[in-house]
């Protein structure tokens, strides 16, 4: 855990990945991060979404380093005591719709009367305004399917359209989240005044696929915007990918090649193709790109990836390998980094990822792991003034867990 935002203490009342992934970026540069979580169903649904073995992935992702305390917000004395929680807090973040909000009083009225200095902050699907402003939004809608993703990704003769691997647009747009809570800390500690701010996995999938909406929303007179080809129809094709003899791929990112195309042909022992009139410039490969695509093909299938790591060693492109989610989580240079730190020793082995900002040449280092559900909800009340008799009658009330 880094120092930036120590004293820095947040409020969260959200669930799931989107909102939550917030948080842990904040917990991990210093906050203090209160999660307010459902006395009843188990608390955040998250929690049951995905759980094999001693070690529940997806809570420890979305709520590694938070407290939680479980609070009925429908009842008068629940919504008590989230004011008085939220009374000296930084930052309230909430994925409640608009409804919810309302229902339960816990919109930006009701928590700037509570405290007028709060940054006030709303994890959305869709965005505050629009006719999509209540509706729900998980990351496979609102980011995948509707930022573009899916349709740019998927071939025109799929059977359906590529999934996506979870989880991309909810923690982008967290790890946005968060970076927009700093800089409305920034602005209150200059001005004195507290920011509302919106975040919504729809503009966290604009923001990732901004490359393609950008040519797409401005493509000059030819009309030439970037879209999916396959991997022959090609400009260079030296930005491609190609598939080694022992079925391994290998990603060619030399989006500058001329410089570079002696030195390729001589790493892949063809020297002969350095000044083959097919391919001797940029337009020449451009032009008979399918020829070269084809015999590359035949170059990187001749040989294993093992074979082609040692081959490519000393080539001045860019290149690297497909690697598979093991591959990653043991890559030395992930590990040399501290991408994939350790949990702490008060449970059973936890790999987690690590948010990727690194401060003052230092690692996250090992993580505090997730709270149980509710696990400091008498320590946490204690804390907002009431006395044990207090939280007695509360949870007599079913206020509290």
């Amino acid at each position: 855990m880094y120092d930036l935002l120590d004293g820095v203490k947040v409020v969260e009342v959200a669930s799931w990945l989107f909102g939550p992934s917030c948080g842990v970026a904040l917990a991990d540069w210093g906050a203090d991060v209160v999660k307010v979580e459902p006395t009843t169903n188990g608390g955040d649904p998250y929690r049951g979404f995905f759980h094999a073995g001693p070690v529940n992935p997806t809570i420890e992702l979305a709520n590694r380093g938070k407290r939680s305390v479980a609070i009925d917000l429908s009842t008068p004395l629940g919504h008590e005591a989230l004011l008085r929680l939220v009374a000296d807090a930084d930052v309230f973040v909430t994925s409640l719709l608009p409804g919810p909000r309302g229902r339960l009083r816990v919109d930006l009225e009701n928590i700037r009367a509570a405290n007028p200095s709060i940054v006030y902050v709303r994890a959305s699907g869709y965005g505050p305004r629009g006719s999509d402003a209540e509706t729900p939004g998980y990351d496979a809608a609102a980011a995948w399917a509707r930022g573009g993703f899916a349709a740019f990704l998927t071939p025109p003769d799929a059977t359906a359209p590529i999934p996506p691997p979870g989880g991309i647009g909810d923690c982008v747009g967290g790890l946005s989240m968060a970076g927009a809570v700093a800089a409305a800390l920034f602005k209150r500690e200059r001005t004195g005044k507290p920011s509302l701010v919106d975040m919504s996995l729809l503009a966290s999938a604009v923001w990732m696929n901004a490359t393609v909406l950008m040519t797409h929303a401005n493509p000059g007179p030819d009309g030439v915007a970037i879209h999916r080809r396959d991997r022959f129809d090609t400009r260079n094709p030296l930005v491609n990918s190609y598939r080694t003899s022992d079925g391994r791929w290998i990603a060619l990112v030399v989006l500058q090649p001329d410089p570079h195309w002696p030195s390729f042909c001589n790493h892949i022992g063809r020297p002969d193709l350095v000044e083959d009139p097919r391919f001797v410039d940029f337009h020449g490969r451009m032009t008979n790109a399918r020829e070269l695509v084809e015999l590359l093909d035949a170059e990187f299938g001749s040989r294993t990836l093992d074979e082609w790591r040692e081959r490519l060693a000393g080539f001045t492109g860019v290149w690297d390998a497909h690697q598979s989610p093991e591959e990653v989580l043991d890559d030395p240079q992930v590990l040399a980094n501290g991408y994939i730190t350790p949990g702490d020793a008060s449970g059973p082995p936890l790999r987690a990822v690590a948010s990727p900002a690194q401060f003052d040449g230092g690692t996250l280092g090992p993580v505090r792991r997730a709270p149980e559900h509710g696990q400091h909800t008498e320590e946490i009340l204690l804390a907002c003034g009431y006395s044990w008799d207090d939280i007695l009658a509360m949870k007599e009330a079913g206020a509290v867990l």
